[in-house]
């Protein structure tokens, strides 16, 4: 069998986003756990920047049946290739029997057997934290696009039932399949520790730490809120928060809070952070907290559990399906439970410690080869 992916996503915009992760740590161990079949990765990119995160795996799996064919082309010309749809990629030398389509977008083709993955329908459950234009597009991509693929893979059972209540698919059409995180994030014992790492980044005493794209529905005003309590009730706090995340869209009311924040010199935006760096970021913090208002899956979360991290994460969407009983869950909206959380973790070791061990223990659950596995299986039940 000839299995095309389309990896657009990791050729305009890197793996350190999730998307990116999925596409990348996905092929990966397809790669390892199937030398029967031959791959066959597409795309379109109109930026070099990551095409070595592509073009390596050549390298790095020199005995797969790995092929690579993808077009480089402008953003003009690739809105004008989305609108027309034409060419087609089997008109430019692509040919597979199936084609994966991992981050919910179809490029022009002529292959039957489409395979979408979605990750989250959040531009559609919550159309004010974005463009009117940005859910106009995607929301009609989206609908054409799920009618199109003859299975649907779906990050989580939320996810899953959002596709099924908002789009109207039958659920026999889709196949949950979690995610995982790079074996990079471990636990890392005490002689890997590198205090270096903080100084990069101006950490220059204890912290709690949050990680994701700085947007509205991850919800840092909130989180900033929740710290400026602290800070005002409590004067044995004495940690920084730290962000670590990319800047996205409508970002400007959270850093509009830290700036009105009488502790703003203990709030610490990181910005993008090389996997090696956030790996020892996530070790020397005191504790994560994910703040989110909805997810599809919550990589950020898994991978500070696989570190392990206690966790506060909120109740909402995907995120008891990620941490179980692992960690404590609080409404999204209630800053001031939020803040007693933050306060009952930071003054309870005991507490933290297990909590620790149970994060870790849950993220053990999760695994790329075991998303492959599942990948897989739904390949082989489109062909037959």
């Amino acid at each position: 069998m000839r299995i095309g992916i389309d990896i657009s996503t990791v050729l305009n915009h890197g793996v350190d986003i999730g998307s990116g992760r999925y596409i990348i740590n996905l092929i990966k161990n397809l790669l390892q756990i199937d030398k029967k079949n031959t791959y066959l990765l597409t795309g379109r990119y109109t930026t070099s920047k990551y095409l070595s995160s592509v073009t390596d795996l050549k390298t790095k799996y020199p005995s797969s049946k790995l092929k690579i064919k993808i077009f480089d082309t402008t953003q003009k010309k690739l809105a004008v290739w989305d609108r027309l749809r034409f060419p087609p990629i089997e008109l430019l030398g692509f040919r597979a029997d199936i084609l994966h389509c991992p981050d919910f977008m179809i490029p022009p083709t002529l292959n039957k057997n489409i395979v979408l993955t979605i990750h989250d329908l959040a531009f559609i459950r919550f159309p004010q934290f974005n463009f009117d234009w940005f859910i106009k597009k995607y929301t009609k991509e989206v609908k054409r696009n799920t009618a199109t693929a003859k299975k649907i893979l779906a990050d989580s059972r939320s996810t899953k039932n959002d596709i099924v209540k908002l789009l109207k698919i039958n659920p026999d059409k889709i196949k949950v399949v979690h995610l995982a995180t790079d074996n990079i994030f471990k636990k890392l014992p005490a002689g890997e520790i590198d205090k270096k790492t903080l100084t990069k980044y101006n950490i220059d005493k204890r912290y709690i730490l949050s990680v994701g794209t700085i947007e509205p529905r991850k919800n840092y005003p909130i989180l900033i809120k929740a710290f400026n309590i602290l800070k005002r009730q409590n004067e044995k706090f004495n940690l920084k928060l730290v962000i670590a995340g990319r800047t996205g869209w409508k970002s400007e009311p959270t850093y509009n809070e830290r700036d009105i924040s009488p502790y703003r010199k203990d709030i610490l935006f990181l910005g993008r952070v090389s996997d090696e760096d956030l790996v020892q970021i996530y070790n020397q913090a005191e504790f994560f907290i994910y703040p989110t208002i909805f997810e599809g899956f919550g990589l950020p979360l898994l991978e500070a559990m696989s570190c392990g991290l206690s966790v506060i994460a909120t109740n909402t969407s995907s995120i008891p399906e990620v941490t179980s009983d692992a960690g404590i869950l609080v409404n999204p909206d209630d800053v001031k439970a939020l803040s007693e959380k933050i306060e009952t973790l930071a003054s309870n070791e005991e507490l933290k410690n297990r909590l620790s061990k149970k994060s870790i223990e849950q993220a053990k659950k999760f695994s790329w080869l075991k998303t492959a596995e599942d990948t897989l299986n739904s390949y082989k039940s489109v062909v037959s």
